[in-house]
């Protein structure tokens, strides 16, 4: 297959995802494997799944984009080399990205599934081979954790890196571990970053690397208009697993008697830690922009982007082609490493 009729299919998928979100009776097959999803992952909702397939849709599927991404850079004429991809399951679709890497640079991708979204990439792979057959040639699903591939990327946390390094550290390999976001609250926001703001907090339960986790805020700041805008996520309290981790972290820091700002669903609590807890949400105080880029430096393995310093606000959860995890450019690493 050429590289363009690869990207052709993808713009299709993008196409078959549109549709589907404005009419869910224009594929029997996605509507069944988000129904499925859902049962099989408590943290998948209907409104989860479809944020990731806009996302994928809008910003990683369109054909302007798609051409825009492929054209800087130079894919050779080349035997295909089998890349494996060990997926994370944290939030629907969080393999794609890698997916879509590997196709468009004309390998083959083998695809280890995590337990926690099996449906849901299987039925984006079968929708590819609906849309361009001769695809099925390029991609495989496994359930074998030592699989043979010629390179691997590979997501999870720092006890499962320990096993990837085990386990594939002899070849080429690009290896994640846990990362979050954090924001830089200055006092000066209006209600519209605000809004923006919380589309970065909020979705996918906060479970997401991309998600904010953390917040750096001006030594008078006052949290008061952050939490009224906040409200519109209150719907979260009626997810049961969500509300579970709220009362549990609302009883624990009770406990330890550690001061926190209660919002009814979500926990403010201060906090040097850049990872928080399911439904709290850190914050800590700064006294100038220096002072910060000393923590972003000391910190730059654990989180993966900041917002109103390097992302601006409402883009976290919308990466581009060309925003690459961990800030490592896959495609470069596919097309000169190995």
């Amino acid at each position: 297959m050429t590289q363009g009729e690869i990207i052709h299919a993808f713009v299709k998928l993008g196409d078959k995802l549109n549709a589907w979100l404005h009419n869910e009776n224009s594929c029997t097959e996605l509507t069944n494997a988000a129904n499925r999803a859902i049962i099989e992952n408590e943290w998948f909702t209907v409104e989860n799944i479809k944020r990731m397939f806009s996302a994928i849709a809008l910003q990683m599927l369109d054909a302007e984009k798609l051409h825009r991404w492929i054209s800087g850079y130079e894919i050779p004429q080349k035997t295909p080399k089998r890349i494996g991809i060990i997926a994370a399951g944290n939030i629907p679709l969080v393999f794609f990205h890698d997916f879509i890497c590997i196709l468009a640079s004309k390998n083959i991708a083998a695809v280890k599934l995590s337990s926690k979204d099996r449906i849901l990439p299987g039925c984006i792979i079968s929708q590819l081979v609906e849309i361009e057959p001769r695809l099925e040639n390029y991609m495989e699903v496994t359930e074998n954790r030592h699989f043979a591939v010629d390179a691997v990327i590979a997501t999870g946390n720092d006890s499962t890196v320990r096993f990837f390094e085990e386990s594939f550290g002899n070849i080429p390999h690009v290896f994640r571990k846990n990362r979050t976001s954090a924001a830089i609250l200055k006092g000066s926001e209006t209600c519209d970053e605000l809004e923006l703001l919380c589309e970065d907090i909020f979705p996918f339960f906060g479970l997401g690397c991309r998600n904010v986790s953390k917040l750096f805020v001006s030594a008078d700041y006052d949290f008061t208009a952050l939490i009224n805008t906040a409200k519109k996520f209150s719907h979260l309290k009626d997810h049961k697993p969500y509300a579970n981790a709220y009362a549990y972290n609302k009883a624990l820091l009770t406990i330890t008697e550690k001061p926190f700002i209660d919002n009814d669903f979500w926990l403010l609590a201060e906090n040097f830690e850049i990872f928080s807890p399911v439904s709290v949400i850190y914050y800590e105080k700064y006294t100038n922009l220096e002072s910060l880029k000393k923590i972003f430096s000391d910190n730059a393995e654990h989180i993966q982007c900041i917002i109103n310093y390097s992302v601006d606000f409402g883009k976290s959860q919308q990466p581009q082609l060309f925003d690459y995890a961990d800030g490592i450019d896959v495609m470069n690493f596919l097309l000169k490493q190995i």
